[in-house]
């Protein structure tokens, strides 16, 4: 297991804050996964909402440009909805909509050696409800938070959370606290639907 390989979570914290490695370089270090360090370290770590889904995406991207491509930046904006982030901007709630209705039948791969990096196949029973096919030599997320940001949900879901999203975003606009604002807005939308 990925843990009893990893040192206490104090040196992790270490050289990823003070020696300033990367958690992939951590992860080299100690000869796991990236995800399995984010995993360790996530409890005690602030983590930026971009931070956080960089953490569950599972490739390393070979090109650095390839994080800049369409479908990398529509699979973060819907992460980053997911986590209730009301700092997308009118685009990146857009580019969340459309990948969500794209991932009920489609799942998304990583190709290191296509220009855009990205390409899109027939969801297989093997694939679940996750966004990708996770790569074999890649651990799966085990906590339910995480794999929350990396599962498809239903149309009648992806609407209500889109729904929750945007009241939560036209709230902190009106000068709400965001955990506030998301609060208010989950309850107002479930109290519609009654």
């Amino acid at each position: 297991m990925p843990f009893d390989i990893l040192p206490p979570v104090e040196t992790l914290l270490d050289l990823y804050y003070n020696k300033k490695l990367s958690q992939v370089q951590i992860a080299e270090k100690f000869g796991v996964t990236k995800q399995a360090v984010s995993s360790a370290m996530s409890a005690y770590m602030t983590e930026t909402p971009a931070e956080k889904v960089a953490s569950l995406i599972p490739w390393e991207m070979a090109d650095g440009a390839h994080n800049r491509k369409y479908e990398s930046k529509r699979v973060k904006a819907i992460m980053r909805r997911r986590m209730m982030d009301t700092t997308l901007s009118e685009q990146q709630r857009k580019w969340a909509a459309g990948i969500a209705r794209r991932l009920q039948g489609e799942v998304l791969l990583y190709d290191p050696t296509s220009p855009d990096g990205f390409k899109w196949d027939e969801r297989t029973q093997g694939d679940g409800r996750l966004f990708f096919r996770w790569p074999t030599d890649k651990v799966l997320p085990t906590l339910d938070e995480d794999l929350r940001l990396i599962t498809i949900k239903s149309p009648a879901e992806e609407t209500k959370e889109r729904r929750v999203h945007e009241l939560a975003v036209a709230k902190v606009a009106q000068g709400k606290d965001e955990k506030a604002a998301v609060q208010e807005a989950i309850a107002e939308v479930e109290a519609q639907e009654k």
